[in-house]
């Protein structure tokens, strides 16, 4: 197949990387000193399951150079969705997938909005992948997992090809959902209750899960989070509160997640897509959810500043 991995950080890196490494036709878009490093020395992917040393990698920052891409994986941030999606028309043509990366629940919407909802494929991707510098991916855990699905929760002839491609690939555990709203909730709720935990407390998963205080408002989101899926009709689990809790007690006592890590930096996070979007949900659907809605509303200012919609200097 012919493939786009656009927004070649660490998770599009080992993606690509995997497949490329399969004999996949890998398209890389990158941008920058990344780019740069792409183009001259190729993309070394440095990993627990195998090394992968590509010399000559065909990357690009230009998606009209590309031409028509059988599937297309952005792996980009949920506020990039907007422009990246626009800048991907010239690689869809009637038969091409989009399949989402992103955290949060309305990637697939906003990628639908602009390229067609028939064209989308909802994804949710786990690997523990870092871009240590340019062309250069660590990666420090297991395979890759990357479950996906068509949102008419049906195994159509062409999630079937996509499913056997990735089978191919060592390193990437591949499942085909005929529930993918699920899958993507499930990912939501452990990402927006310890990310918006740890944004707030800005401590590291192993101090506040720890905290009784602390641990009773992640758990407390959670349930929040569960309340607001049933609402728009996505049925999770009975014990899914607890399973997330346990495989958030897994996890060493160091980790952080990325949206505590934007938003302690100063940087534009996926506040918006993890929580706000949640909120909005929960309020218009009449729920009472105060702990998301306190946590979005701490949160906010940092994040306007970060837009340049606030100077705390006024």
């Amino acid at each position: 197949m012919r493939i786009a991995i656009y927004g070649t950080g660490a998770v599009g890196g080992y993606y690509g990387a995997r497949l490329a490494q399969s004999g996949e036709d890998v398209i890389f878009i990158a941008r920058g000193e990344n780019l740069q490093a792409l183009q001259t020395k190729g993309l070394y992917l440095d990993s627990i399951l195998g090394d992968v040393h590509l010399p000559v990698v065909n990357a690009t920052d230009n998606p009209e150079t590309v031409g028509i891409v059988d599937v297309i994986i952005p792996c980009v941030k949920t506020w990039n969705i907007p422009e990246v999606a626009l800048m991907m028309r010239p690689m869809v043509g009637p038969d091409t997938m989009i399949v989402t990366t992103q955290n949060g629940v309305d990637a697939g919407d906003e990628f639908g909005k602009v390229l067609g909802k028939e064209h989308v494929l909802g994804g949710a991707v786990r690997v523990f992948a870092i871009l240590k510098e340019p062309g250069y991916v660590y990666h420090g855990g297991g395979s890759g997992s990357f479950v996906f699905g068509e949102f008419n929760h049906q195994r159509t002839p062409r999630a079937l090809r996509l499913l056997e491609t990735l089978r191919q690939a060592h390193g990437i555990e591949p499942e085909l959902t005929t529930d993918i709203e699920a899958e993507l909730w499930k990912k939501e709720m452990m990402i927006g209750s310890f990310g918006g935990i740890g944004a707030i407390t800005r401590s590291p998963m192993g101090v506040y899960r720890s905290i009784p205080e602390t641990r009773a408002m992640l758990t407390a989101c959670m349930e929040e989070i569960k309340l607001v899926a049933a609402a728009v009709g996505v049925h999770l689990p009975d014990d899914i509160v607890d399973t997330t809790m346990a495989f958030g007690d897994a996890q060493p006592v160091h980790m952080t997640s990325s949206l505590q890590r934007d938003i302690i930096a100063g940087r534009k996070s996926e506040m918006e897509s993890l929580i706000g979007t949640v909120v909005r949900m929960g309020h218009a659907a009449g729920l009472e959810i105060p702990f998301l809605s306190a946590i979005y509303a701490a949160l906010l200012p940092t994040e306007m500043r970060a837009r340049g919609e606030l100077d705390f200097a006024s």
